[in-house]
């Protein structure tokens, strides 16, 4: 039996009111995607899809190291840092 592979995309737009959260999975794949409008929102978030078994957490550039870090911390929290890994997108100019 395959495991199942769980990738979430998290997408910070700050003031931006409740968290909206969409999943779709297929076969061995289930892809989640979330808007927040606050890093504590995010921070839950993230403790639920450590808790569902999420394995990758890529980041929108709006969380900015600060917030890449206190999720980082969330993750080492749950004792899960070996399963799930974090991104976060970056811009150049």
């Amino acid at each position: 039996m395959a495991v199942m592979q769980h990738h979430a995309f998290l997408i910070l737009v700050e003031n931006s009111g409740n968290t909206s959260l969409s999943s779709q999975g297929s076969g061995e794949v289930r892809i989640s995607v979330a808007t927040m409008g606050t890093l504590r929102a995010a921070e839950r978030l993230v403790s639920e899809l450590v808790a569902q078994g999420v394995s990758q957490i890529e980041l929108s550039a709006s969380f900015g190291a600060a917030g890449e870090e206190a999720l980082r911390t969330v993750v080492a929290d749950s004792g899960a840092e070996r399963t799930v890994s974090i991104g976060r997108v970056r811009f150049t100019a």
